[in-house]
């Protein structure tokens, strides 16, 4: 269940920081088919690598806080309510799109 998310997780990473992995990847999406778009070539600068570095250690912090300490993230009393309105089934999710749209 972790997998997916590690996996894409590693992969923004390595976008941002490994020289030549973000042109592999713009080259294999327009192999693939963009339906006409035209891609530019994406460069790295040493800016650019840290600011994704310094961008991807908050996340990776509040991810471990969420994972090693739950409760220090966990909803206040007056979000329950709501909160177990929420029962995870799609008719959920499909009902709160139609309402939000």
């Amino acid at each position: 269940m972790t997998v997916v998310p590690a996996v894409l997780l590693a992969a923004s990473l390595a976008v941002g920081t490994v020289p030549g992995f973000a042109a592999a990847v713009a080259h294999a999406v327009q192999e693939a088919g963009t339906g006409g778009l035209v891609h530019t070539s994406v460069h790295a600068t040493p800016l650019g690598v840290l600011l994704g570095l310094a961008s991807a250690a908050p996340a990776l912090a509040l991810a471990a806080v969420g994972v090693i300490r739950p409760r220090l993230l966990a909803a206040p009393g007056r979000a329950l309510p709501p909160r177990r309105l929420q029962s995870g089934h799609v008719g959920d999710y499909v009902a709160r799109l139609l309402v939000g749209t």
